[in-house]
């Protein structure tokens, strides 16, 4: 996958993203309006112009291992590194497991990696913030769908799938939602993400998958891979 292709993938969730952020200046105060709610560096960082095949290096002695007792190679990069299809952060904070056969795509540090299906179609990216930035990194979203799809451009063409958000009093939240597009938006025809924010700990985190190929089994892989999600 191009640098141009992804960022135009990771404009799509900026801008579902943006729609829920208006939602939260509405929220009823369970919710915490005092936190910043614009688009975190984070999730626009993108670096590099490579492809999956030469962004991905193998660690020797890893390799070594893998030649004596048959296990997968061990992929690495800048972000963490991919062993046996789980995806662990370099500070060991988080994992996840991509679906099968989806390799490392651009990435700059831990804080954001992305994934791509073999065929460059699709894509999974998981966003890791701590400490102040986490503020910013977060949206912050209604308690229900109707609230969200009042203020959400396009809604006429989204089909929620799902849409499941929970507020602290401290303004931490979880949040899992799914949409699919009756006309594909910039070539995406399902969107969804995971994730939570920590109020006391500060750390916000979440993994968002967008499928453009026509096969449906890759929302399933998405959803899939996003139940695996967690902090370490």
């Amino acid at each position: 996958m191009r640098k141009n292709k992804m960022l135009a993938v990771i404009a799509i969730a900026m801008a579902v993203m943006m729609a829920a952020t208006a939602c939260g200046s509405k929220d009823n105060g369970k919710s915490s309006q005092d936190n910043p709610t614009e688009v975190s560096a984070a999730e626009t960082k993108v670096t590099g112009d490579k492809s999956a095949g030469t962004d991905e290096t193998t660690l020797g002695e890893d390799e070594s291992d893998s030649e004596e007792d048959g296990t997968a190679e061990t992929t690495a990069s800048d972000a963490g590194s991919l062993s046996s299809g789980v995806f662990t952060s370099k500070s060991g904070k988080y994992q996840i497991t991509p679906p099968g056969g989806w390799t490392i795509e651009d990435d700059g540090d831990e804080s954001t990696v992305a994934f791509a299906s073999p065929n460059g179609s699709d894509m999974l990216e998981v966003i890791y913030v701590e400490g102040d930035e986490a503020d910013g990194a977060r949206e912050i979203y209604p308690d229900t769908m109707e609230e969200y799809k009042e203020f959400v451009i396009r809604g006429e063409d989204m089909e929620f799938v799902r849409y499941n958000v929970e507020n602290g009093k401290d303004g931490s939240q979880t949040f899992r939602y799914a949409i699919r597009y009756k006309t594909p938006q910039d070539g995406a025809r399902y969107y969804a993400i995971s994730g939570s924010y920590n109020a006391a700990t500060k750390k916000y985190i979440s993994a968002a998958g967008t499928v453009e190929s026509p096969d449906s089994a890759v929302e399933g892989q998405i959803e899939a891979a996003l139940d695996t999600l967690k902090l370490k």
